[in-house]
């Protein structure tokens, strides 16, 4: 291919879909409704239900998940948007691949998608491994890889903190003090070392969109050797 095909990483907060996708061989262009000074790529501000959509050889969406989450009723979180179909109807315009993300709870939303896990990825931090299940609405076939959960607790990154989640606590345990302070902490089990704990809270590890990426790379390969 004689250039870096480009895509479009729409709802883009402060990159960790972005940063997969690059590391899988991609230009990477952001979008988001509100500005994000640590997006690590080139980033326009604008809406991404109305953004132009041309141009681009793969689209990656992720959309808020307030809505589709256990907390959808909680202060902040009630009245959230759902729009995932609103998204797939705009990208399934596009006659190229694309991608949606969004957590577990949404699953009623989507359609067949696969579950990627920290695990499947060796991702940890001291002593805890990262589980993170995300969801994954993809317009090709994509393999599912399996879990790899062992006896180490949990490790989540959420709310501005890094915590142990122990089952024996019922995955809610918590501990406060880290090697290094929870964004050390968080960082490490992300693979992410440009955002604020805030903004990891909302991410996903790079490594789960470098899967993708890696996956519609290979399309394309074919599509220009065909």
């Amino acid at each position: 291919m004689m250039r870096k095909p480009r895509a479009l990483d729409l709802f883009c907060c402060a990159g960790g879909a972005g940063m997969g996708l690059h590391l899988a061989g991609f230009d990477v262009v952001g979008v988001d409704i509100v500005r994000r000074p640590r997006y690590p790529f080139e980033f326009v501000q604008s809406d991404a239900l109305t953004v132009s959509l041309a141009g681009f050889d793969f689209i990656w969406a992720s959309p808020p998940c307030q809505g589709y989450t256990t907390m959808r009723h909680a202060p902040g979180a009630k009245g959230a948007p759902l729009l995932i179909d609103e998204v797939r109807a705009r990208l399934e315009l596009t006659g190229v691949p694309w991608c949606i993300e969004n957590v577990e709870e949404a699953k009623w939303a989507m359609r067949d998608p696969i579950t990627l896990c920290g695990s499947m990825f060796d991702l940890g931090s001291q002593g805890c491994r990262t589980q993170r299940h995300r969801l994954f609405e993809c317009n090709f076939p994509i393999e599912q890889p399996k879990c790899n959960h062992d006896e180490r607790p949990v490790i989540g990154v959420y709310g501005g903190h890094a915590r142990r989640r122990a089952a024996s606590a019922g995955g809610r345990g918590t501990r406060d003090i880290w090697d290094g302070g929870h964004r050390a902490a968080a960082s490490e089990a992300l693979g992410i070392d440009w955002m604020t704990l805030a903004e990891m809270s909302e991410a996903i590890p790079p490594a789960y969109s470098e899967y993708i990426g890696r996956a519609v790379m290979k399309i394309l390969e074919r599509k220009a050797a065909a």
